[in-house]
């Protein structure tokens, strides 16, 4: 049984047994390989990585906000009618929570074993840890931006949708593991486009409603570039140390 040890990030140590618990549930495999790759498993025991089980915060570069889904909020209108995901200002939400797992049917060559560090170029998921939706995309026109729609997705809400759920981690040149105080690119694996927002796609009363959940928020899509609106950082969160 692999040892681990929890590292806390931030103000989130109650939110440990949420991460346990929901590894606990997920299928066990005798034969553990890992997002790492089977090519090059030599990482520096240093350096502070991305590594499989974690519940990261995944914070925009360019803003500062987080990466943030909310069971009360759909797409609608001519949007998909999936639960919302958006850049939100507040730090300290839960919201903001999203674990680190292997990406979903035919991307996953590997299990994505707890504690071990995430490969570039390595395809995941990422679950939102509050409501058990996958960080998602598809072919439909984002509310503002006329990017892809980003949503969280899970038709039953166990964790478990589909190969729309996966995202490629593109680091900078020259690092082959996801580091945590460096940025990276999520490219959507079905799409083709980067996770990324714009601070003029900000929701208020006048695009939104006056009792919009998600006012102040800001709009997340996916876009056919891949410049400084699409870095994001993974500092913040319940890390599991690489063992």
């Amino acid at each position: 049984m692999i040892r681990k040890s929890i590292i806390i990030t931030g103000t989130l140590v109650a939110i440990a047994s949420l991460i346990v618990a929901f590894i606990k549930r997920q299928p066990v495999s005798s034969k553990f390989s890992s997002a790492s790759g089977n090519g090059d498993s030599a990482y520096d025991g240093d350096k502070k990585y991305v590594t499989c089980g974690s519940a990261i915060k995944l914070t925009h570069k360019e803003t500062g906000y987080l990466l943030n889904s909310q069971s009360d909020a759909n797409w609608s209108g001519r949007g998909s009618g999936q639960q919302v995901v958006t850049l939100t200002p507040v730090m300290s939400s839960h919201d903001s929570l999203w674990l680190v797992r292997e990406a979903h049917g035919r991307m996953n060559k590997d299990i994505c074993a707890p504690s071990t560090p995430v490969k570039c170029s390595t395809n995941i998921r990422l679950t939102h840890l509050s409501t058990n939706k996958n960080l998602h995309s598809h072919p439909v026109e984002s509310q503002m931006r006329g990017g892809r729609e980003v949503s969280a997705f899970s038709p039953r809400g166990d964790g478990e949708g589909d190969i729309k759920d996966n995202w490629i981690i593109e680091c900078e040149r020259g690092a082959k593991f996801w580091e945590r105080d460096r940025p990276v690119r999520l490219l959507h694996s079905h799409t083709l486009d980067h996770l990324s927002s714009d601070v003029k796609n900000t929701f208020n009363e006048r695009n939104c409603g006056r009792n919009c959940p998600i006012q102040n928020h800001i709009e997340v899509a996916g876009v056919d570039r891949d410049g400084k609106s699409e870095l994001w950082l993974a500092t913040l969160g319940v890390h599991f140390s690489a063992s």
